[in-house]
């Protein structure tokens, strides 16, 4: 994808536009889940499924082409499993958190709300950066953003009766 040059040091951008999906959905988390009592918890768990999802992201190289990787093992530093790579480690993800909750006995309402909202402000974040390096076009922009607003509205409507969580 893209490769940000700083200095001497070359980036990933693939990277930091994960990076910064994180960053999103914790944010989210944090605002969502405020004066929550198992706030730290959810966000704990939150931040250790992202983490496994990058590990598996960048492992899953090793799934597709082990050869390669046996023959020059820093070629996992370099590469990543591409789009399937994405989906397994997403769905290890998913799995990771539900179990997470469900040793602590959170409610599954409360982790799909939590999963939910950090996927959303992630997702939402990661495409406006590919918008603003052109690789996203405008009007899939604007239905994101347009559906970004109906969700806040909603989401403000149902916490006003008192039927949102945070």
């Amino acid at each position: 994808m893209y490769n940000f040059q700083i200095g001497s040091m070359v980036v990933n951008g693939q990277l930091i536009l994960f990076a910064s999906f994180y960053l999103a959905g914790w944010l989210m988390l944090h605002y969502r889940l405020r004066g929550h009592q198992d706030k730290k918890m959810i966000v704990s768990i939150a931040s250790n499924a992202f983490l496994l999802w990058l590990l598996i992201w960048k492992a899953s190289y090793f799934l597709f082409h082990p050869q390669e990787v046996i023959a020059a093992p820093m070629s996992l530093l370099y590469f990543d499993g591409g789009e399937w790579g994405q989906w397994i480690a997403s769905l290890v993800a998913i799995a990771y958190s539900g179990y997470a909750f469900r040793k602590q006995s959170l409610p599954a309402m409360l982790w799909l709300d939590s999963g939910v909202w950090f996927s959303f402000a992630g997702w939402m974040v990661y495409q406006a950066l590919l918008l603003m390096l052109g690789e996203s076009p405008s009007i899939y922009a604007l239905l994101l953003a347009g559906l970004g607003l109906a969700a806040w509205t909603w989401y403000g409507e149902k916490r006003q009766r008192g039927e949102a969580h945070g």
